[in-house]
């Protein structure tokens, strides 16, 4: 009986030990120390979402303003106001920007006339041949258009179709890149507006007083000597 009593007291002390233990708040979920690991190190992902926007907010008041003056908005007006006329009308950007946009500006006309005829080339030929080639399987390679002849083979005339029908798909690949380097070309001319691209280097030659090299230079008396600058603009 003293050995049954004994063994329920124990029991009974160990769950009430357990239950004093249940009610010690977990150290990990503690809201106190939820964005703290076990090296003591904050850890960002558990921080609260409006703790973690308040510290961005923070951050970024505590970032320099950058003011621009009036120039450097002027130039930075000029380089949209450029490419958007690019995007307008192909060559326009070249003439607003000047110097050598008067240049370049032919130069971009002439490279989409030379586009578009290839275009046209290549599109009316691939009809005509396209046409014939269907007329000729229809009709037992009958020919239909005089300037193919009957010794011009079927077989010819597919091989042009297809020659055609690349050159045609090849000229539009080529005037989607053209038109994008007239912009890049517009944006890159009035970005350098900024920057002296000019040849203009002054060379200045004068008299001067050198002094002789050497640990004992300072006891030595000054030569004449002729001093060249070059200044870069």
């Amino acid at each position: 009986m003293t050995t049954f009593r004994f063994l329920s007291l124990l029991v009974f002390f160990m769950m009430a030990c357990s239950c004093v233990l249940a009610q010690v708040p977990d150290s990990i979920r503690t809201p106190n120390d939820i964005s703290k690991d076990r090296f003591n190190m904050t850890d960002t992902a558990n921080v609260p979402k409006k703790e973690r926007k308040r510290r961005e907010q923070k951050e970024e008041e505590q970032k320099p303003v950058v003011y621009k003056d009036s120039a450097r908005l002027a130039l930075e007006a000029l380089t949209k106001k450029a490419v958007r006329r690019s995007l307008i009308l192909p060559g326009w950007g070249q003439l607003f920007n000047r110097g050598w946009g008067y240049v370049k500006a032919p130069i971009i006309w002439a490279g989409f006339g030379g586009l578009g005829y290839s275009f046209v080339f290549a599109q009316n030929n691939y009809s005509e041949t396209l046409e014939e080639v269907r007329f000729r399987l229809a009709n037992q390679g009958l020919s239909q258009n005089p300037k193919y002849p009957d010794y011009v083979t079927t077989e010819w005339l597919i091989g042009a179709k297809d020659f055609y029908r690349r050159n045609r798909d090849l000229t539009i690949l080529l005037t989607v890149g053209w038109y994008a380097l007239n912009v890049i070309d517009a944006y890159i001319d009035a970005k350098f507006k900024r920057y002296d691209m000019s040849d203009d280097l002054t060379f200045n030659i004068r008299p001067t007083l050198m002094q002789a090299p050497g640990m004992l230079a300072y006891r030595s008396t000054p030569v004449v000597g002729l001093k060249a600058t070059f200044s870069i603009k």
